[in-house]
C-alpha cells in the first residue's frame, strides 16, 4: 500500500511560519490534522521584503544553509505520525514583485515540492496557507482546492508590509474555498459565504496539571508578575514603567524573544527577561507566578487578535490580569481588566489576592471569602477546559471534506 492510501485523509501543502519558531495556531491544528493524512509543512516565506540589517542578513544566512544541508533533517516537535509529516525550507525571495525574481523563486519551490510528494507517495492534495504571500504559488499544484487560515489582520501586523501583503491576501480570498479565521472581528473582513469563525484551542492537559519543578531562573523573594510571547510593539511599554515603578515589591518577568527595544524596562531591578522557553516548559512559570499579566496596546491589531495564551493562561488557574481587547468576550468574569477606574498596578494587587488572603478562623465570612476565591480559581481553568486542539481541528477537518 502506497502511504498516500495509508492515511484516511487529504494530504495537506501547508504554507506557514518557520517550524517549531512558536507554538502557532496552525501548528497546533496541523499537530492533529497530521495523525490521519500526509503533511508538507513549508516553512515561512515571508511578509516583507528583507532589508540589510543584521537580523535580516543572519535569517537569510539560516534560510540558505537550511535549505542546501537540513533537507532529509528529522523535525523536532512534529505530529505524532512522523513518517507522513516532511518540512521544507523554501528558497524563494520574499515579496517578489518583479516577474523574473518570481518566476526563479516559483521554479525552486515547484522543485522543492515535486520532490517532497514523490517521497511521501502525495497525490490530489488540499493546499493550507496562513500567509496572504502564498498565493503566487498555488498554480504549482494547478486546480487544488485552498483554504486559507487567518489568524492575523495583516493590514495592521506589525513587521509586515501592508500594501503588498493587502494586495495578496486580496487574490487569496479569491482563490480560496473557506476562510477560517482566529477571531469573530476576522470574519467580518472577508465574504460570508465563505468564511468561518474557528477560535483558538488549548492544550489543557499540559497547562491545568500542576507542575512539580521551579524553574531555576525564576527569582524568588517578591510576587510575582509574568508574561509570556513575544516581546514586541504590542507591549504597552508606558503602561509597564508605570505599574512596575507602582510595584517596586514585585518581580516581573517576561519570557520570549525581544523584538523591540526594551531599554525603559531593563532600567528597572525587578525587571528580568528569560529568554525564549520550549512550549512544554511554560506551565512550570505560569504556575509559580502569582499573576500573569496581558498588557497589550489598543490598536487595531489587538482589538482584532485572539491570543493563544489568554486561553494557557486560564487553563493554569494562575489570576489574570489584562488590558482591555475583544478576545476577552467570553471570559470577563474569570479575570481582572484594568480601566481608568482600576488601573494596571490596582487589578495585579485584586488578582494576587485570591492567593494571599489571610484567613480569621474566628470569622466564617472569611472561610467563605477564600472557598469563593478556591471555586474562582477552579472555575477559570474550567472555562477552556472543552476547547482542546483536537475539538478545533475536527471542526476544520469537516470543511476538509468538502473540498
Amino acid at each position: 500500500m502506497s502511504k498516500s492510501h495509508a492515511y484516511h485523509q487529504r494530504p495537506l501543502i501547508v504554507f506557514g511560519e518557520d517550524w517549531g519558531a512558536h507554538p502557532s495556531s496552525t501548528q497546533h491544528i496541523v499537530k492533529v490534522l497530521g495523525q490521519t493524512r500526509a503533511i508538507i509543512w513549508c516553512n515561512s516565506i515571508g511578509l516583507r521584503k528583507p532589508k540589510l540589517t543584521f537580523h535580516d542578513v543572519l535569517r537569510i544566512y539560516n534560510k540558505i544553509k537550511s535549505f542546501l544541508f537540513n533537507k532529509d533533517k528529522k523535525q523536532d516537535n512534529i505530529p505524532h505520525a512522523i513518517d507522513n509529516f516532511m518540512v521544507i525550507n523554501p528558497l524563494v525571495i520574499p515579496c517578489a514583485d518583479s516577474w523574473l525574481s518570481l518566476k526563479i523563486s516559483k521554479f525552486i519551490l515547484k522543485h522543492q515540492l515535486r520532490s517532497a510528494c514523490k517521497k511521501l507517495t502525495i497525490t490530489d492534495p488540499i493546499i493550507w496557507t496562513s500567509l496572504p504571500t502564498s498565493v503566487d504559488y498555488l498554480d504549482i499544484f494547478e486546480g487544488a482546492p485552498c483554504v486559507y487560515y487567518c489568524g492575523d489582520d495583516f493590514a495592521n501586523l506589525t513587521g509586515v508590509d501592508h500594501h503588498f501583503v493587502t494586495k495578496k491576501e486580496t487574490k487569496l480570498i479569491e482563490k480560496s474555498n473557506y476562510i477560517f479565521t482566529a477571531s469573530e472581528e476576522l470574519q467580518y473582513k472577508f465574504p460570508c459565504e465563505k468564511v468561518v469563525n474557528i477560535p483558538h484551542g488549548v492544550n489543557y492537559s499540559l497547562f491545568s496539571k500542576k507542575a512539580d519543578h521551579l524553574p531555576d531562573d525564576l527569582p524568588q523573594g517578591k510576587p510575582i508578575a509574568g508574561f509570556y510571547g513575544s516581546i514586541s510593539t504590542w507591549l504597552d511599554q508606558q503602561l509597564l514603567v508605570q505599574t512596575i515603578t507602582a510595584l517596586p515589591h514585585w518581580n516581573f518577568i517576561f519570557i520570549g524573544d525581544i523584538n523591540c527595544n526594551v531599554d525603559r524596562l531593563q532600567k528597572f531591578s525587578n525587571v528580568h527577561f528569560l529568554g525564549s522557553k520550549i512550549h512544554k516548559e511554560l506551565p512550570e512559570y505560569i504556575q509559580n507566578w502569582n499573576v500573569a499579566i496581558l498588557p497589550f496596546v489598543d490598536n487595531k491589531q489587538i482589538q482584532m487578535c485572539n491570543p493563544l495564551k489568554l486561553r494557557e493562561y486560564l487553563a493554569s488557574g494562575t489570576p489574570i490580569v489584562t488590558t482591555n481587547f475583544n478576545a476577552l468576550k467570553n471570559y470577563r468574569q474569570y479575570i481582572q481588566i484594568a480601566d481608568l477606574d482600576k488601573p494596571f498596578h490596582q487589578a495585579i494587587l485584586l488578582a494576587n489576592a485570591e492567593i494571599t488572603s489571610s484567613v480569621n478562623f474566628d470569622n466564617i465570612e472569611n472561610i467563605n471569602d477564600l472557598l469563593q476565591l478556591t471555586e474562582l480559581r477552579d472555575t477559570r481553568k474550567a472555562s477552556v477546559k472543552s476547547e482542546s486542539w483536537e475539538k478545533r481541528a475536527n471542526e476544520i477537518h469537516q470543511y476538509l471534506l468538502m473540498c
